[in-house]
């Protein structure tokens, strides 16, 4: 691996409970990661990458094709939000 690889979640913040990243899916709810999902994050990618995880930077951003999901920081969750429910639209002073 060169050192220009980095991974999403590195070994000491994949230890915390609960996991620092969830999965934000399409319709507007998230959910936690499984194995395999937290594997994928914990791996090490080239920023160049396309393979790369997708990591959003707000619960809100979308990707390039206008989809929602992507690995959220648990953090960037909107305040109240518990796995499963849908999120509340964007208020609209957000928006810009």
């Amino acid at each position: 691996m060169s050192s220009r690889e980095f991974a999403v979640v590195n070994s000491d913040e994949a230890k915390i409970d609960p996991y620092p990243y969830v999965y934000v899916e399409d319709i507007g709810t998230y959910r936690e990661l499984d194995t395999e999902d937290k594997k994928y994050i914990e791996e090490k990618f080239h920023p160049a990458d396309g393979n790369r995880p997708y990591v959003k930077i707000s619960f809100y951003s979308k990707t390039p094709d206008g989809k929602l999901s992507g690995f959220l920081k648990r953090s960037k969750l909107p305040k109240g939000l518990m796995s499963g429910e849908i999120a509340p639209p964007k208020p609209w002073w957000r928006l810009w």
